[in-house]
């Protein structure tokens, strides 16, 4: 995917700085058919991926170049503390599979100082994406009493994707490096608890 770089350098080189977690990218129709191919590759969303690319880009300018060193430090100690076999990767955020197709709980460093464990629901079909979304929020009171706080519940009716999250304050640079670690451990383990048995209920 070298070639999407061209049309992702003008956003890399501002992303950093924007307090906006979306962008739109325009890209040529010849390019589109292999973009989708891409992103179904490596079984990402959209914005996973074009986020993916962007982050490359960055690795590339010597004013950011120590932001994605750190967020590679920071998977690669998580990884080691949960006893799992993964590569880590100087991105921003770290996916793992639930079982299911499209279904995905990732751990993410946000632009608006927030730190993110969410589980995406994107099969590829905004149809099929909605309707796992609401049966399980016609489960949100038993579900959100296994947490310490409220959960967000996202289904922009613009978007294919939805996504169910829990939010903390956090930043890559942050001094307190070693509590949001643990706290990316346990919440992913909670939401593995929580929903890998609804999961098998409601996806069909």
């Amino acid at each position: 995917m070298n070639i999407m770089g061209g049309y992702l350098q003008r956003y890399a080189r501002t992303s950093l700085d924007d307090d906006q977690e979306d962008m739109v990218i325009s890209l040529p129709k010849l390019l589109v058919q292999q973009f989708r191919a891409y992103v179904e590759e490596l079984n990402l969303s959209v914005s996973e991926a074009i986020q993916y690319l962007v982050e490359q880009e960055l690795q590339d300018s010597p004013a950011t170049a120590s932001r994605p060193e750190k967020y590679r430090a920071f998977w690669k100690e998580l990884v080691t503390e949960m006893g799992v076999k993964r590569t880590a990767l100087p991105q921003s955020w770290l996916s793992f599979s639930s079982g299911h197709k499209g279904i995905t709980y990732t751990l993410s460093f946000g632009k608006d100082g927030r730190i993110r464990i969410d589980m995406s629901v994107d099969t590829g079909d905004k149809a099929a994406n909605h309707r796992v979304f609401e049966a399980l929020r016609a489960m949100r009171r038993d579900i959100e009493q296994h947490f310490p706080r409220a959960l967000s519940w996202e289904d922009n009716v613009h978007r294919r994707a939805c996504r169910i999250a829990l939010y903390r304050p956090g930043r890559i640079g942050d001094d307190n490096i070693e509590e949001l670690r643990a706290w990316f451990i346990r919440g992913l383990e909670l939401f593995q608890e929580v929903f890998s048995p609804l999961l098998g209920r409601v996806v069909t």
